[in-house]
């Protein structure tokens, strides 16, 4: 008996009632129809009582071990594939799924979810999971049990037959069952390590999976269920007799928060079916309505993250959650959704009903579901692809019916750029002009801009589908055109009389007037639309467009202060899209150094350089007054930045002044001008309103400041001065955090998505330009406009404004890093003035002497030309090179304020130039290395040439859509448009050049076009190559491939292949084969050219190109590095171009490149190749190794042999049997034992002998037959113990006495023959019979054919046309084969030996004249330099120069680059004091900020600064410097310039020893730092500082964390590299701070993975060391054989 409050325990019975209920849980006898074999639970009023059984003992409710509930996935170790349960064809299927991912176990689905059941006696009990216990699987998605079932499908597989287990044993595999009492449901797993079967089985643990019912093991197949896919994806998995280690599942544990939402997405997908099957019938009520928009408006919520209680879901913002996308996708949410849109329509129902009144219930719904829509798909690629596949079409039907859906279909193509070509054509086109048309609503206008770009970049083939059609004169009506009449503009309406004067029409909108504001918006909307389609040079458009809206039009608009700044703002795009991103305009190159010698002046100043830019056009001389008058009312303004609307217009023009600057419409001095007026700009400090902030940062209350404001005493707002304030601080007033979107490094700032910190702190400055006499009013509005902007600053953190303050923040920073360019060129211009006045100097001076000229180029005055270098880095010679006129500490001081923000890009942006800032010195001398000097008559024609061509390339290039037929040659369907059809009394903006370049121009300037084109690439081919008189290239010419690469010729061609066209084009076609051969004549023997392209490689994996593989084959070429570098990806795309474009042999050729390297094979790439091509099926592997194919094979050789063909199929096979080869040279054995399965060593020796095999297929078998089967790792015992090799030496000596006794080749044929016998021949003869397991192969009665062998090895070695390689096998051959003699005791006849001796000792002798020669030849200057005296002369004289210049200037570039670490250490210091950058970059906080920039990077990877800063982060703990005299007077005066009076000699701190450290205690970590934070000097010799201290400083900063982080991130070999190094720097000494700091870190943390990453880096390593090194293919005499010989000269 019990009573209520009493325990309840395991057994009792009991009734379960509702609160406030009598009625209680029954167990009915009624089954349930959808769940045989289950009942019906209800309520009732009967009595029913339910026993308490217990589930699991509290014991066994532990985290770290598996148990009944558990929910997990299961990761094949080996396949790196989840166990995955989904439907295929109607059918629920089990299966390995693949991923592209590299991260394997990242690509996690919501199907891959199985919940652990452990059975036992009482099908109640759960439990904790034992080895000895029976589990099931329950599939979580669909409640479906894994299960075991027979496997009918024929398909055969390597790994069938091991699966069968036998002739009669069926075959199992995986299935679902929908019922957990199926016997064959139950499994049992099994550990991979010896355990006790009854431990618990830990949660985290790898098993072998065993079915009970069958007694079989789970296998991983190759079997695809969905074969008939391209890339197959689902793979089956078996079950076997045999137990296997390798096959191991990974239990992977699941949070309960991905559980949970799985719940919510199957019961929301429940009720949507419920609700779609509702609104099919007309049978939804009123609050079926409400519950299905609740449910929409959480998932909306749901995918974002948001709370819906507090948030409106049609606007609210966020960035949504990319698994929540995958789940919803995965669970027919989406499907569900778009069911429901189509639930209600009919043949009774159309489409129209919807905008009736009755409709509009279910319109609020189909918004909902396009939100849902809208947010599901939004930055994630699957969901977009599977909406447009799937659905598109049906959303194009609802466009215009006003339920989002043309909203939604622009979000979803305006980010896929893919999806927007496919499914955008001019249909899709003329529905939304009609909807403009019918609506006139900006947005449609809107909605076409966004669909001529994606992510930033113009769509071509969209732009011009949008200018044919809005342009065109039957929807003229739809646009508002503009006109400047009488200095005044107006605007036309929509093809009518009706006009407005804009500046009235902005005046009237500004009032409030709605028709105004709305006429307006439209206006702008199609300004946008314009410039959209004038975007990146989009002709067709500008053409139309550019004589309605002049330059002086815009440009009067655009300065035009009585309109709104965003008007102002579409008119300044309008202008550089239109009329100054176009031709003849051109990108300059910023350094040039390709340099003609006669343009080098005599002397060198800022007034007199001209940088390597154009004059700015007469038309853009008010455009560029205009960028400079605006920008130099900006750096007038406190606050730059405060009012949102002007930050519209402030990007804008930035941006445009960006185009001018890089189209060099700005001369040096300009430039240097704009620099100091950006930099203005960006300072955070500024100069004459000192008074005012001092006011407005006493202000803490708005009402009181009111208040006082009012009663006009300005005494009470003005705070008291601290004591020390004009002491120490720096007279000026901080700009600091006032702009809208200015986020620092301490406050909340912009993340990934681009926006900065809107919210300002109290004390914040505001705008104005009081000063301290100034009345109460201009006061009073300087106070409010600074409490407006900490109003605003109170919103989003991720406001518009921000992320456009930021990017014109970022705009900036590209402008300045374009005149740091500019500014590194004239440094170089002014060192080639040096150089070239003590040349000529030396010159006169050789002449006056003894007028013999025989002086040295080392002798050119080297005395003098350090000190003028120097000169050119120093301020007080000019001052303008420090670009801010203060010695550079403003620039320092702007880069430092930049690198707080939290925008990443602006980040990178900043710490780059401020890296830059300190390495000077270092890059002047890198890039006075790459100058070349063109000084002979034919350089400078090449030169001027090349330039000519170029310059016609790009501008062809960018007029591509003019004369390129993107999709064929088809009649435009737009009507001819003339002045005639024009109405002359309604002003349209159709040009009459419209008509011109739509129609027959296009046919005949396409001719013309290809003709020049081509041209221009023979020139530049040939400029490259040396060729003989039958046209066969010679050599390279690697003066003129680095003349092309200096003058961005490369880069030319790349912008022509990325052109879109018609594929089925023949001139395009030749075009672009013409582009190909010029890029691998321009690569070619060239590893410096290689490199540049290799940045490009993803440009030359297009699917079936022919041409970009045999580009692809160039690029790596005999380029070990390169090579090293390949990916299985690239790999991949090779071998899947084979497999579904057809047997190329440039395919293989590429393969063939990468496995062996100038001669060297690469283990890590054979490995590779040999893995893609074994899971290939026959039609890659074509080898005619059955008797099937074998007589196919002769027929084919018959053919090859009297008509060779590069494209027929042997070729093919030849190739392949070469690549085979490749891939096993080098005693690979890993390759060696793949390859015997597919070339057995018996179908070799039978086709190699037939009396029809070809001498090519001979060479490729007899290669191969080398490298597979005897020169190998491992014995092959059938290759010495069975005849096949004397069969085949039989068939060797005939061969060698028909080409021994012919003389010399005539015919191709005897030409391959004379190759084979020379070379494979010999090889594998040497080979075989040097072998170490060949000894028994010289038994006696062998003895006969070895001597046969010598014999006519010796034969061969007499014949006189022999080549230097040939006649070096033979002679290796015979070599080997006389010490084997001497070593078996075989006997040699006398005559026989002695002629032998005596080819051996010439050979030798003639080695060893022929290697000293080399050896003298290399010995000499590797200048390579021809032609007059003078010439050779110059350019010897730079070389030394440049190997003078690294020598001297080394000590002073270290210098300037160690200063960058003290700026660092102390970077609070250039800020005034009491202000908020100082606060933030004081105690550490800039490295901290560094820090966490780098952690961000790692996931937008930008390896070379990661690397950078971590290199100068280890470089903060190197103390008590090194420098010479000069190197440390440079250190004293850099930081002098940057400290002022702060700066000492030395402190007289502690020394790095640390005697004075006291370690005993952790707690001095704090003090430590504070010491380093609280001093007030900066140290020369930066002896002030210990490495004990800088460590600690770093720990506490983040160092420790970022190093742990760094390791366990996927980071690349070069930042896992540096990333150790850090953390040596950190530990050493044996700081036992640090010590205890990883320490604590590794027992709080996760430690596993870090350990298990060192471990498997550590493996990874051992394994490169032996794989990937590379050795001479022929062993140590191979290295003789890469020496040139004499006979080769």
């Amino acid at each position: 008996l019990r009573s209520n409050g009493d325990n309840i325990y395991v057994g009792d019975k009991v009734k379960i009632c509702p609160v406030g209920s009598t009625v209680a849980l029954h167990a009915s006898t009624l089954p349930l129809p959808d769940h045989p074999g289950c009942n019906e639970v209800n309520m009732s009023s009967c009595d029913t009582s339910w026993k308490i059984s217990l589930f699991m003992d509290y014991k066994e409710n532990r985290d770290d071990i598996l148990k009944g509930g558990d929910v997990v996935r299961l990761f094949h170790a080996e396949e790196e594939k989840f166990l995955t349960c989904d439907d295929y064809k109607g059918k629920s299927v089990v299966f390995l799924r693949s991923t592209g991912r590299t991260t394997k176990t990242a690509a996690t689905s919501s199907k891959a979810l199985w919940e652990v059941e452990v059975v036992a006696n009482d099908p109640c009990r759960g439990g904790a999971g034992k080895w000895n216990s029976l589990y099931r699987f329950k599939h979580l998605a669909t409640g479906q049990y894994l299960a075991c079932e027979i496997d009918p499908d024929p398909i055969t597989d390597p790994n069938r037959q091991k699966l069968r287990g036998g002739a009669d044993m069926p075959v199992f595999q995986l299935c679902s069952v929908p019922y957990g009492h199926d016997i064959f449901s139950i499994f049992e797993l099994d550990p991979t390590t010896i355990i006790k079967g009854d431990e618990l089985v830990p949660r985290s643990s790898y098993v072998r999976l065993r079915h009970l019912r069958t007694n079989t093991w789970c296998h991983a197949t190759n079997v695809p269920l969905d074969k008939n896919n391209d890339n197959p994806v689902m793979h089956k998995v078996g079950l076997a007799r045999v137990r296997e280690d390798k096959e191991a599942f990974a239990i992977v544990s699941v949070p309960v928060a991905e559980v949970r939402d799985l719940d919510f997405a199957n019961d929301a997908c429940l009720v949507l079916k419920e609700a779609v099957q509702q609104v099919r019938a007309g049978t939804l009520t009123q609050n079926g309505r409400k519950a299905l928009t609740v449910l929409l408006s959480e998932l909306i919520c749901f995918c974002l993250e948001v709370d819906l209680t507090t948030r409106d879901v049609m606007n609210v913002q966020g960035k949504p959650n990319r698994d929540r996308q995958k789940l919803i996708r995965e669970q027919d949410i989406l499907k569900q959704v778009f069911e429901l849109l189509k639930a209600p329509f009919n043949k009774d129902t159309p489409m129209e009903s919807l905008l009736e009144k009755k409709m509009a219930p279910f319109r609020s719904i189909c918004r909902l579901c396009y939100r849902m829509i809208k947010v599901s798909q939004q930055s994630y690629r699957k969901n977009q692809e599977y909406i447009a596949k799937t659905w598109f079409s049906y959303m194009q039907s609802q466009i215009g019916y006003d339920i989002l859906a043309e909203d939604t279909i622009t979000a979803l193509l305006n980010n896929n750029r893919k999806l927007l070509e496919k499914h955008i054509n001019a249909s899709e086109i003329d529905t939304f002009v009609q909807l403009v048309r019918k609506n006139k609503e900006g947005r449609y206008l809107s909605y076409l801009s966004d669909l001529c770009v994606c992510k930033g970049v113009a769509i071509a083939s969209t732009q011009e589908l949008i200018c044919k059609s809005v342009l065109s004169a039957r929807n003229a009506d739809i646009l508002i055109d503009t006109r400047l009449i009488n200095d005044e503009v107006y605007i036309y309406m929509y093809n009518t009389q009706e006009k407005f004067s804009l500046k009235n029409l902005s005046k009237m909108a500004t009032e409030g007037s709605d028709y105004e504001m709305s006429i307006l918006a439209y206006y702008q909307c199609q300004l946008d639309l314009f410039s959209q389609m004038c975007q990146e040079r989009q002709y067709l458009a500008i053409n139309s467009l550019k004589s309605q809206l002049s330059v002086e039009l815009l440009l009067k608009c655009m300065s035009d202060e009585d309109l709104s700044h965003d008007l102002r703002a579409s008119f300044s795009r309008l202008m550089l899209h239109m009329h100054v991103d176009r031709e003849p305009q051109e990108n300059h190159q910023s350094v040039k150094y390709a340099r003609l010698w006669s343009f080098i002046p005599d002397e060198i100043t800022i007034n007199n350089y001209s940088p390597p830019a154009a004059q700015a056009p007469e038309k853009f001389t008010h455009v560029t007054k205009f960028v400079r008058d605006y920008l130099g009312t900006l750096e007038s303004n406190t606050y730059v930045f405060r009012d949102s609307q002007q930050n519209k217009l402030t990007y804008e023009v930035v941006n445009l002044a960006k185009h001018l600057v890089y189209f060099g419409f700005f001369g040096f001095k300009d430039l240097l001008a704009l620099t100091k007026t950006m930099l203005s700009i960006l300072d955070c400090v500024k100069g004459p309103n000192k008074a005012v902030s001092e006011v407005l940062r006493a202000i803490t209350d708005l009402g009181t400041a009111v208040t006082n404001m009012v009663l006009g005493d300005n005494k009470t707002a003005t705070p008291a001065t601290p004591a020390n304030a004009t002491a120490t601080q720096p007279e000026g007033t901080e700009q600091e955090g006032a702009e809208s979107g200015e986020g620092g490094g301490g406050e909340q700032g912009a993340g990934e998505e681009g926006a900065a910190a809107a919210t300002a702190p109290d004390g914040r400055q505001a705008a104005g330009g009081a000063e301290a006499g100034d009345s109460s009013d201009n006061l009073l509005s300087a106070i409010t406009g600074g409490l407006g902007v900490l109003s605003k600053g109170s919103g989003s953190a991720k406001s518009e404004s921000d992320v456009i303050v930021m990017n014109t923040k970022l705009k900036i920073i590209e402008i300045l890093e374009f005149i740091m360019n500019v500014r590194l060129d004239y440094r170089i211009t002014a060192l080639l003035v040096i150089f070239k006045r003590n040349f000529a100097g030396s010159q006169k001076a050789e002449i006056l002497e003894n007028g013999e000229g025989k002086r040295s180029a080392f002798d050119i005055g080297m005395s003098s030309i350090i000190p003028e270098a120097e000169k050119i880095f120093e301020s007080e010679n000019c001052p303008e090179l420090d670009l801010d006129g203060c010695q550079g500490k403003t620039f320092l001081r702007v880069l430092l304020h930049l690198a707080m923000h939290d925008f990443i890009n602006l980040v990178s942006g900043a710490l780059q130039l401020l890296l830059r800032h300190f390495s000077q010195r270092k890059e002047v001398l890198h890039a006075f290395k790459q100058v070349q000097l063109l000084v002979s008559q034919s350089d400078v024609e090449n030169y001027t040439q090349i330039r000519s061509d170029l310059d016609k390339l790009r501008l062809m290039v960018e007029k591509s859509e003019l004369w390129v037929y993107a999709g064929g040659k088809v009649k435009e369907t737009t009507p001819s448009i003339t002045h005639d059809t024009l109405k002359t009394d309604a002003p349209s903006i159709i040009a009459s050049e419209w008509s011109v370049d739509l129609e027959s121009s296009k046919d005949d300037k396409s001719d013309k076009y290809f003709y020049q084109i081509i041209q221009i690439f023979k020139r530049l081919t040939a400029l490259c190559q040396q060729v003989d008189k039958h046209g066969k290239i010679i050599k390279n010419n690697k003066h003129e491939q680095r003349l092309l690469k200096n003058l961005g010729a490369h880069q030319a061609v790349l912008d022509l292949l990325s052109v879109s066209y018609d594929k089925k084009d023949p001139c395009m076609k030749e075009v672009m084969t013409f582009a190909h051969m010029f890029l691998q004549a321009f690569v070619m023997n060239n590893p410096q050219n290689q490199a540049i392209l290799h940045i490009h490689i993803d440009k030359f994996l297009v699917l079936g190109g022919i041409n970009e593989a045999v580009t692809a084959t160039a690029i790596f070429k005999d380029n070990m590095q390169l090579c090293l570098c390949v990916t299985d990806t690239i790999i991949q795309h090779f071998v899947r171009c084979i497999e579904t474009h057809g047997l190329h042999v440039q395919y293989l050729q590429f393969l063939q490149t990468v496995v062996k390297s100038d001669g060297q094979y690469l283990r890590k790439c054979q490995d590779m190749v040999m893995q893609e091509l074994l899971q290939v099926g026959e039609e890659v592997m074509v080898l005619y190794n059955d008797r099937q194919s074998f007589n196919q094979l002769i027929q084919q050789m018959n053919e090859y042999r009297e008509h060779p063909s590069p494209s027929s199929p042997l070729h093919y096979h030849i190739e392949l049997v070469h690549l085979l080869s490749a891939c096993t040279e080098g005693k690979n054995v890993y390759t060696e034992i793949k390859c015997h399965s597919l070339l057995p060593l018996d179908e070799i020796v039978h086709i190699a002998t037939h009396p029809d095999c070809i001498p090519e297929v001979k060479i490729a078998y007899v290669n191969f037959l080398n490298h597979c089967y005897v020169d190998t790792e491992v014995e092959m015992k059938e290759i010495y113990t069975s005849n096949h090799m004397w069969e085949l030496f039989e068939n060797f000596l005939v061969d060698i006495s028909l080409v021994a006794n012919n003389g010399a080749p005539r015919t191709r044929n005897e030409k391959v023959l004379e190759k084979y016998v020379t070379i494979p021949v010999m090889q594998i003869i040497s080979s075989f019979f040097s072998s170490p397991f060949s000894d028994s192969s010289t038994s006696q009665n062998r003895q006969p054919m070895f001597m046969r062998l010598l014999k006519g090895a010796f034969q061969l070695s007499r014949c006189e046309w022999l080549s230097g390689e040939q006649k070096f096998h033979i002679e290796h051959c015979i070599k080997a084969l006389s010490e084997i003699a001497n070593e078996r005791k075989i006997i040699i006849t006398s005559e026989l030996s002695a002629q032998m001796s005596s080819l051996l000792n010439r050979s030798m002798l003639g080695n060893r004249i022929g290697n000293k020669w080399m050896d003298r030849v290399r010995s000499r200057r590797p200048s390579g330099l021809s032609g007059s005296k003078d010439y050779r002369t110059i350019i010897e004289g730079l070389q030394d120069i440049v190997i003078l210049f690294e020598e001297e200037m080394r000590p002073q570039v270290e210098a300037e680059i160690s200063v960058l670490v003290d700026v660092m250490h102390r970077p609070d210091r250039l800020f005034p004091e009491d202000s908020d950058s100082r606060t933030q970059c004081a105690g550490g906080g800039f490295v901290s900020k560094l820090i966490n920039h780098c952690e961000k990077m790692l996931e937008n990877v930008d390896e070379a600064l990661i690397i950078r800063l971590l290199n100068t982060i280890r470089c903060m703990m190197k103390t008590n410097l090194q420098f010479t005299p000069d190197a440390l007077a440079l250190r004293m005066r850099l930081l002098q310039r940057y400290y002022g009076d702060s700066v000492v000699e030395s402190s007289g701190g502690l020394g790095e020893s640390g005697e004075e450290e006291d370690v005993e205690e952790e707690d001095d970590e704090e003090d430590w730092c504070t010491k380093i934070r609280q001093s007030n000097t900066v140290s020369v010799a930066r002896d002030d500082l210990t490495l004990f201290q800088v460590q600690c400083l770093l720990d506490s900063a983040g160092a420790t964390e970022l190093f742990i982080k760094l390791v366990i991130s996927d980071a690349s070999p070069d930042v896992f590299h540096e990333s150790l190094q850090l953390g040596i720097s950190l530990l050493e000494g044996g700081n036992p701070l640090i010590q205890r700091s990883f320490y604590d870190r590794f027992v709080n943390q996760n430690s596993e993975q870090f350990f298990y990453t060192i471990f498997t880096k550590m493996e990874k390593a051992i394994a490169e060391i032996k794989s990937c090194h590379a050795v001479a293919t022929t062993d140590v005499t191979s290295q003789n054989h890469n020496k040139p010989r004499v006979d080769d000269m």
